[in-house]
């Protein structure tokens, strides 16, 4: 197995993380939808890693509610996240994660933030190899701001500076970088639960 994924696992696990460790996005999606309680309801955050997944389709064959606001029309995605905070549990991603156990979400709505640090009673963190920094704070910082935002400004079809790989905050007038969370230590009153998988999934 990839010594990144183990030596940041050992990382986490310090941190008070919950942490498996997968060889492929199958095993990943069969290990979530598996651990999930029967029946209970599920929420997803914006997430690539999770659409590639197909993580929420198992779960709804696996007899869950889920909400997730991805492909709704835009009249209607407030009242899903919502409803996704309000779950008893919680699927995203991270944006980058660190060798020694930092976990970083940049967000523009905040749903996702807070529902990593509040809310749903178990989230689950789906990360992908790709996601994984050696270095510490800044590197992941330049992860996220390098790679990881201008192919979701692609993907959105935002016209952002970052959208053609150069970041500037002045320029930017519809920003989804409105939010930066950086965890060093797993939340308090809940559990969360990282999936660190040995393929590149996500921005």
């Amino acid at each position: 197995m990839n010594e990144m994924l183990q030596k940041t696992a050992a990382a986490l696990r310090g941190r008070g993380y919950d942490v498996t460790v997968v060889s492929s996005a199958v095993e990943a999606r069969d290990f979530i939808a598996g651990d999930i309680p029967a029946g209970q309801e599920v929420g997803i955050g914006g997430s690539e890693t999770a659409y590639q997944l197909g993580i929420a389709d198992a779960l709804r064959e696996s007899g869950h509610t889920v909400h997730w606001h991805r492909g709704v029309p835009a009249a209607q995605a407030a009242a899903i996240r919502r409803a996704a905070l309000l779950s008893p549990n919680y699927l995203c991603s991270a944006n980058a994660v660190t060798e020694d156990g930092l976990i970083m979400q940049i967000d523009g709505t905040g749903n996702r933030v807070a529902a990593i640090c509040y809310g749903p009673s178990t989230v689950y963190l789906a990360v992908g190899r790709n996601k994984i920094v050696a270095g510490g704070y800044q590197e992941a910082m330049r992860r996220i701001k390098e790679v990881a935002c201008p192919q979701n400004a692609r993907r959105l079809g935002l016209d952002t500076p970052c959208a053609s790989g150069h970041c500037n905050v002045s320029e930017c007038k519809r920003s989804m970088c409105n939010i930066v969370l950086t965890l060093e230590h797993a939340p308090g009153a809940k559990t969360t639960k990282v999936v660190l998988i040995d393929e590149d999934l996500g921005y």
